[in-house]
């Protein structure tokens, strides 16, 4: 690994960090609905000049600026070209991929795919360059994202197809308990509930939560930008800084936040956006020890909820509205949402093998199990 040194780049007396962003994405869009068919394409980019000033990013457009404060010390990115980019079709070859896609009169069918490139020049004297493609495929209400060849789309939306008809039931019961029950909770929805955690607890400019405090257990999570399936690979960040897999939380306790060059807490590495804030790329649930059928068979009376349709956070308590929840033994029930409270967490006492990626939103992925813990359902 090569570090950014003091003596080529001076750090001990650079008081202001300058950088030049240029950004560019080539994008193609496919659209089947009952309405019709579309493909377009288009292309967008931006390019700006910052500095970093007294602990705060301002975008300029040459003036002269100056500031006082000290810098961290930070690992220089590296230049990286996904094989992806090599592969990337025009738009004749793209509408080819849907041939052999056979939709139902009521599906609906969306893929994007994006080439991105993008630049940070650092200091008149580094520049970083970064190329991949990433693709979008959105089938009815169910997603998934990669970073990748976009001739791998026809088999994501026969997974997305089969996967949707595991979580459809003519029939369902509806939920007689309530308050709080014993579930298994699905990849997606583990993904879900840390991506709140990381977000809004582990925010290395205003972290909720302590270092060393144990907020779970059998639970170890990682921020991995590294991971070249996903579609939030990067190798830097957005303020130029080297990436790599980094520990958020392990066995259930604190031991890092998501940092940036401007936060007060956390090693930089994390930083995301034309004004970088902390954030993750892709969330990481260390595999457990279980498998799927053996903690099924050991849940009995329990619930499994799969997918999630909505989420949000209210307060310190994660909302989920699952796709679909199975009563071990019983079948398929309905009710409207289930609540982890925080201090739900603490009572995670099993993990599975068995993991997977899942699409959070387009700047987040996921690899993760299933878990079993305590959650709160609600009927109305």
């Amino acid at each position: 690994m090569r570090k950014l040194k003091r003596e080529a780049y001076n750090l001990n007396n650079i008081k202001m960090l300058q950088q030049d962003v240029k950004y560019s994405e080539e994008v193609i869009e496919a659209e089947f609905s009952v309405e019709g068919y579309s493909l377009v394409d288009y292309k967008r980019s931006y390019t700006l000049s910052r500095a970093l000033v007294n602990g705060k990013w301002i975008v300029y457009d040459g003036n002269r600026l100056e500031s006082s404060q000290k810098i961290k010390e930070f690992e220089i990115c590296e230049d990286f070209y996904h094989e992806s980019v090599k592969a990337w079709p025009n738009k004749e070859k793209y509408s080819r991929l849907f041939t052999n896609i056979k939709l139902n009169e009521d599906d609906q069918l969306k893929v994007i795919s994006k080439k991105i490139s993008k630049s940070i020049l650092i200091h008149d004297v580094k520049e970083c360059r970064e190329e991949k493609v990433v693709n979008y495929v959105e089938y009815n209400d169910l997603n998934f994202s990669y970073a990748g060849n976009p001739k791998d789309i026809p088999s994501i939306v026969e997974y997305l197809r089969a996967s949707q008809s595991q979580l459809t039931s003519p029939s369902r019961q509806v939920l007689t308990e309530s308050g709080r029950l014993t579930f298994i909770l699905d990849s997606e929805i583990v993904a879900s509930i840390f991506h709140y955690v990381l977000r809004n607890f582990l925010n290395g400019n205003s972290p909720k939560l302590k270092l060393n405090e144990k907020i779970s257990s059998e639970i170890t999570i990682y921020d991995n930008p590294l991971n070249s399936f996903s579609s939030s690979f990067s190798v830097f960040d957005d303020e130029g800084v080297k990436t790599k897999k980094k520990e958020i939380i392990g066995d259930g306790i604190i031991t890092n936040y998501l940092g940036t060059l401007t936060s007060k807490y956390g090693e930089a590495g994390n930083a995301r956006g034309i004004l970088p804030k902390p954030d993750y790329f892709s969330l990481e649930v260390k595999q457990g020890d279980w498998s799927l059928n053996e903690l099924i068979d050991e849940s009995r009376g329990a619930y499994i909820a799969m997918g999630v349709k909505k989420s949000e956070l209210i307060r310190n308590s994660i909302r989920i509205t699952p796709r679909s929840v199975v009563k071990i033994g019983q079948g398929q029930i309905f009710f409207r949402e289930i609540a982890i409270p925080l201090q739900e967490l603490v009572t995670i006492d099993a993990v599975t093998r068995e993991n997977r990626g899942v699409f959070i939103d387009e700047e987040h992925g996921g690899v993760t199990p299933y878990v079993r813990m305590k959650v709160r359902a609600i009927l109305y």
